[in-house]
């Protein structure tokens, strides 16, 4: 039987996190949730100032709210504990910074039988719970830097304490933002989200109550492509904490089409500026060429992006002026596009764990671009820069061995078509199936061979499990060779029926 977390026994003061209980010696104290949270952080950590920016990032990750929202609840913690501001026994204010839990704290784990067993480790057993909040607050920068020390952090928690469901998500967490990191490659690290998967299914088993647990395992087989098992994972995080925008933004993942949208919605108005909500609702109006819808949400989406520019965020943005300037482009405006990808190369230098990835995107569409400029120069120097970024990334291969044939080097487009081919088989060697076909179609289109292009589209969208795949097809600038063509026409209707 998995162990659940242990007690925090203080004063007359029993403290039950799996249960969500704070126990006056016999008696039940009533409590909500939220206060129960804030007390377990608290005495997680007792005698270290818990800084009020700490608190409100862990308790309400969900909300904005002010320092009087947790000043109230402090209020409210202390009313329930008998406790005063002016003479605390057990919380201590310390002005203008934060709050202090300065009680004998004695941490417990559940023996067998009834009653408790102090807890078996040699060290301090709040220990872990430390490492977790350490961990956390490294993740929320999305900062690529901060990843390794976040991973450490979570494996030096679950080292100490290894059946505690909230820090085997933490760890799940970790390793798959690790991956992330990796998913632009033509192969992506799948041993990181392997164990990823295998660490949120552990924390799922050892507390089948924690929406975090399930939330985490939607987000993690989302990224694997498992998205039937991800949606229900992610609807019964939602169903055990409905209230949580990260359980809404998860299940999106998870999910296509208006189910996509109504988990988006509520992600948004949990959560306004988080940004990335607007990238994944607009992926589903793409789908359906709904372009003015999509931009609609990306404008907004890009808008928080440039706040964010420059200065501390909690889930900051990338990506947004990228696929804006996309959509500009699939619309004919091409100055606008290209200003948009221009806005978003310059956010690679932040260190957002997307943000590489999204500069060589804008590279490559910048390319294409001068290529729909008739500036083939101008468009082989950005396929360049991109390629720098990332050697083997397979559209902007693509589009340097385009841009090289409009140039007049024949040959060498040749040669580059044929490198183009290699990535192909590096990405279904990979995992990415998906990008193999789509840049595969753009090869035969650009090739001048239309009728192979929409079979491997038509293929895609057939053979391809439910999800997003193919999602990027109206607005792929190289597959502009096929517009016009009834086949096309017939993808796309294909397309925005998987997006209903």
């Amino acid at each position: 039987m998995p162990s659940p977390s242990p007690l925090y026994c203080f004063g007359p003061f029993r403290l039950d996190p799996t249960a969500c209980r704070l126990f006056h010696d016999d008696r039940t104290v009533d409590l909500s949730p939220r206060l129960v949270d804030l007390l377990r952080v608290m005495v997680a950590r007792p005698g270290d100032l818990l800084t009020k920016e700490a608190l409100l990032s862990t308790l309400w990750p969900d909300v904005f709210v002010t320092e009087n929202t947790l000043a109230r609840a402090i209020s409210d913690l202390r009313h329930a504990l008998g406790d005063a501001a002016g003479e605390p026994r057990y919380i201590q204010t310390v002005a203008r910074r934060g709050y202090r839990f300065i009680g004998q704290v004695e941490v417990k784990e559940r023996g067998d039988g009834a009653g408790t067993t102090p807890a078996p480790s040699a060290g301090d057993p709040l220990e872990p719970y430390r490492a977790w909040l350490q961990g956390r607050l490294h993740l929320e920068t999305l900062s690529s830097a901060a990843l390794p020390d976040a991973l450490a952090s979570f494996e030096h928690a679950v080292t100490l304490s290894p059946r505690d469901a909230l820090l085997r998500t933490g760890l799940a967490n970790a390793r798959f933002l690790l991956y992330e990191t990796t998913r632009a490659r033509n192969a992506p690290d799948r041993t990181l989200l392997d164990h990823a998967i295998a660490d949120a299914r552990e924390a799922c088993a050892l507390d089948a109550s924690l929406g975090e647990a399930w939330g985490t395992l939607a987000f993690v087989l989302a990224g694997a492509g498992s998205f039937t098992e991800a949606a229900a994972a992610g609807r019964r995080a939602v169903t055990l904490e409905p209230t949580s925008w990260r359980h809404r933004f998860r299940l999106a993942m998870a999910t296509w089409g208006e189910e996509r949208l109504r988990a988006v919605d509520h992600a948004i108005e949990l959560f306004p500026d988080f940004a990335f909500a607007h990238f994944v609702a607009a992926m589903v109006h793409i789908a359906r060429r709904a372009l003015p819808a999509a931009e609609a949400l990306l404008v907004r989406g890009a808008a928080i992006q440039d706040r964010q520019a420059g200065r501390p965020a909690k889930f900051p943005a990338a990506g947004l002026h990228w696929l804006l300037g996309l959509v500009c482009l699939a619309q004919g405006r091409t100055q606008e596009a290209l200003e948009h990808f221009a806005r978003e190369r310059a956010f690679e230098p932040g260190g957002e764990i997307y943000a590489t990835e999204f500069a060589v995107n804008a590279c490559y569409a910048t390319g294409c671009t001068h290529l729909a400029l008739d500036d083939p120069a101008a468009a082989l120097r950005a396929f360049d820069h991109g390629l720098a970024r990332l050697p083997g990334h397979a559209r902007s291969r693509l589009g340097r061995a385009v841009a090289t044939g409009r140039l007049g080097q024949r040959d060498e487009a040749i040669r580059l078509h044929a490198a183009v081919r290699e990535a192909l088989a590096e990405l279904v060697a990979g995992g990415r199936p998906a990008e193999a076909a789509m840049v595969a179609a753009a090869q035969a289109a650009v090739l001048g061979r239309p009728d192979d292009a929409l079979a491997i589209l038509e293929r895609l969208l057939t053979e391809a499990p439910w999800g997003f795949a193919g999602w990027m097809i109206p607005i792929e600038p190289l597959l502009a060779p096929l517009h016009g063509y009834p086949g096309f026409d017939r993808a796309l209707a294909m397309l925005a029926e998987r997006a209903a």
